[in-house]
């Protein structure tokens, strides 16, 4: 039998057209996942430079509106900017003068902080005596026998020690990248519309520069809006906190306030980490448990009104997002840009 010849009863072969067609498909989606993996690559390498440009680029975008009314005003965009530019270093000179000596005692003092904290654990441990036995003698059937004469060391890291100096060092990456920002950001919105006009030429018809157009405004104002309700909230939400954490006499009342508007960009997590904080740190500060308890439970039932009611009623039609599509986000970027990542994500 020839090989060159189809069987009787078998399929005709494609044409050649199609299998070159085929062959394009399955190349076209290689160098498509090729891509993906490799713009995903050059996230993660270059956050360095990225992270001030994309941060600069929000606040270019949160803050262009105003510029852009002002200047229907007659005022030009880069004395607005300038003005911006002025009055956002003074706040953060402000900021840093307010919060810092705070920052200061907490870490000058964390050896002192870890030490109370773990006797006042060790005060609650006696009041489960029963299960403490009951745990250590199901760990002594199942761990092996040790060899006579070996004894065990066991390592035990400082926590509040790890964990202050963590947060000591972060805000100087956090000032490196913000100073960067504003400064791309106050020469992004003082060129005004020339990138819109960039954009416009670019099209082809005049059909597409009026869709490109309205798509970028349409981003504009519904991320300008987003980003500065988020911010109002935010800032309604720390002097909650603020207040509520001077009235129980919890420590360095202002300082939770600042940390409380900071964590609260972040969806899920960041009231979470918030209140296991301020328990963490009510334990050490009160003398008994029962008033420790009071700290978490109003940063609880203060970010439970704002997520159940105040965000709903003030960002209803902006926060329709899956919540599933949230936490992936939030996972992806915190592994890509880590804490900057999980700010930047829902954005």
């Amino acid at each position: 039998m020839n090989l060159g010849q189809t069987a009787p009863g078998t399929a005709a072969q494609e044409p050649p057209e199609e299998v070159s067609a085929r062959r394009l498909r399955g190349i076209r989606t290689s160098v498509i996942g090729i891509f993906i993996f490799a713009a995903i690559a050059a996230l993660y390498f270059a956050r360095d430079f990225l992270l001030p440009v994309v941060f600069a680029f929000f606040i270019a975008i949160t803050l262009r509106p105003l510029v852009r009314g002002l200047s229907r005003r007659g005022i030009p965009a880069w004395a607005t900017t300038t003005g911006i530019a002025v009055i956002g270093s003074a706040l953060a000179l402000t900021a840093t003068a307010i919060f810092s000596g705070a920052i200061i005692d907490w870490i000058a003092n964390a050896p002192e902080i870890q030490r109370i904290f773990i006797q006042r654990l060790s005060d609650l441990k006696s009041s489960f005596e029963s299960l403490v036995y009951l745990t250590e003698t199901i760990q002594d059937a199942t761990d092996p026998a040790a060899e006579p004469g070996v004894q065990e060391v066991v390592v035990k890291e400082p926590i509040f020690p790890t964990m202050l100096t963590f947060f000591a060092a972060y805000p100087v990456n956090v000032f490196i990248v913000i100073s960067g920002s504003l400064v791309i950001a106050v020469f992004l919105m003082a060129s005004g519309d020339l990138f819109y006009e960039k954009l416009i030429r670019v099209m082809p018809t005049l059909s597409d520069k009026k869709n490109a157009l309205r798509i970028v405004l349409d981003v504009e104002r519904e991320v300008s809006a987003y980003l500065i309700s988020l911010t109002a909230i935010n800032a309604v939400l720390a002097v909650a906190v603020g207040l509520g954490f001077w009235a129980i006499g919890m420590p360095t009342p202002h300082l939770w306030a600042m940390l409380a508007f900071i964590l609260n960009f972040i969806p899920y997590l960041g009231p979470i980490a918030g209140m296991l904080l301020s328990a963490a740190i009510a334990i050490v500060a009160f003398p008994n448990i029962s008033q420790a308890l009071l700290a978490p439970a109003i940063y609880m039932l203060l970010i439970g009104l704002e997520t159940q009611i105040v965000t709903p009623l003030v960002m209803s039609r902006r926060m329709q997002i899956n919540a599933v599509v949230i936490l992936l986000a939030l996972a992806f970027w915190a592994w890509l840009w880590g804490i900057a990542g999980i700010v930047l994500a829902v954005p």
